[in-house]
């Protein structure tokens, strides 16, 4: 039997001659049909020979799920290197595979060529009814502004020891800041700018309904929900080994927190780092990353 690797090299060469001789062979009659009848079996030698129901071929379908229940994510070299030694098997056959196992909805793509097993959460923030009505107003007043807004609350899933959070966080850019923290207090509301850690220590008690009124990174990591932005898992993630308003889950409760959320969640790993350098801290995410894998 001819090995794949070798079928699907024939197949290439063959379509590449199909094709000089169409644009080079003025004789021929109905170029298009030749061509798709070399397209057509070149699609036959290096995609169809990979099913199962092709004698003698092996389904490679499970032993990469296999490989994905025991990596959190991983990329084609990943694999590869895996089923090292296996000469029936080839780089363009492994992303065959990924992108099947992607459309049927066994794999999700987590980034640029990666890929995590797909039956791990997406995470979501839910916007509650007070939020929706903050919004409403802060988007009347600066409707040209972005406004991030999410309640602490939504990170308690991710600790490892409870901690109430029931902050109401509005990020916004930087020349508003002021602006917005001035409207709201005018408003009533207990509010606080940019509160560092020791007046949150002393002073805040964040099991008390408050506001806190942040920046807003530029290129933040943020998303839609429901006509509101809120904050991606991994902009969470980074945010709180960051701000001096999350001391409390830094240090062991962040190794925590980034060990649940890998567990529990699918993870954009490029977006967590691109955002972590963009904060000053991808060495110290990724060196969290690498202890985690390293002790799972």
């Amino acid at each position: 039997m001819i090995p794949i690797a070798k079928v699907q090299n024939l197949s290439y060469n063959m379509l590449f001659m199909c094709d000089n001789s169409i644009k080079w062979t003025h004789k021929a009659q109905n170029f298009g049909n030749i061509l798709a009848d070399c397209r057509n079996f070149a699609y036959i030698c290096s995609v169809k020979l990979y099913d199962k129901t092709d004698i003698g071929m092996k389904n490679y379908s499970q032993d990469i799920m296999d490989y994905a229940a025991l990596h959190p994510e991983f990329g084609l070299q990943d694999l590869y290197a895996h089923f090292d030694g296996e000469a029936e098997i080839s780089r363009q056959t492994i992303s065959w595979y990924l992108t099947k196992l992607t459309e049927s909805g066994r794999l999700r793509r987590i980034g640029h060529g990666k890929y995590a097993k797909a039956n791990k959460q997406q995470f979501a923030i839910v916007p509650t009814e007070d939020q929706r009505s903050l919004s409403k107003d802060l988007k009347e007043h600066w409707p040209f502004a972005h406004f991030c807004l999410y309640n602490g609350s939504v990170i308690s899933p991710l600790e490892h020891h409870l901690a109430a959070n029931d902050i109401t966080y509005i990020e916004t850019e930087r020349e508003a800041v002021s602006a917005v923290f001035n409207h709201l207090r005018d408003e009533g509301r207990k509010v606080y700018l940019r509160p560092t850690r020791d007046l949150i220590y002393n002073y805040i008690d964040l099991s008390k309904p408050a506001i806190f009124v942040k920046p807003l990174i530029t290129e933040s990591p943020v998303q839609d929900a429901d006509g509101i932005l809120v904050p991606t898992l991994e902009k969470l993630l980074v945010d709180s080994q960051k701000d001096a308003d999350f001391f409390y889950l830094q240090e062991a409760e962040g190794m925590n927190i980034f060990r649940n959320a890998l567990s529990l969640y699918t993870i954009n790993e490029s977006r967590l780092l691109r955002y972590a350098s963009r904060r000053g801290i991808r060495k110290e995410v990724e060196t969290i990353i690498k202890s985690i894998n390293s002790n799972d």
